[in-house]
């Protein structure tokens, strides 16, 4: 039986890390981040995708939230459906 509530803070608490270490990348190493999506998509330019102005701390924040929220609600709503499907 799964948790799921601490299942579902445990994997936002990495999807934020993740969040900001990627922002952080982009910030010291953009050229690595785009090298970094050459590699996963392998027939498309991304080049187009290249931002020439860093966003600003409100937009990182309202991103930092809104990606929490989406990934608690959805992975406890996957927990919660295995458990009852589960048993």
């Amino acid at each position: 039986m799964v948790k799921p509530t601490i299942l579902a803070n445990s994997v936002t608490t990495v999807g934020v890390v993740l969040y900001v270490v990627c922002r952080v990348l982009s910030i010291i190493a953009p050229d690595f981040l785009f090298n970094v999506g050459r590699s996963w998509f392998h027939t498309f330019s991304l080049d187009i995708l290249r931002n020439t102005a860093s966003i600003d701390i409100g937009t990182f924040v309202f991103g930092a939230i809104t990606l929490a929220v989406l990934t608690w609600i959805t992975t406890y709503a996957a927990a919660a459906l295995y458990n009852k499907w589960s048993r």
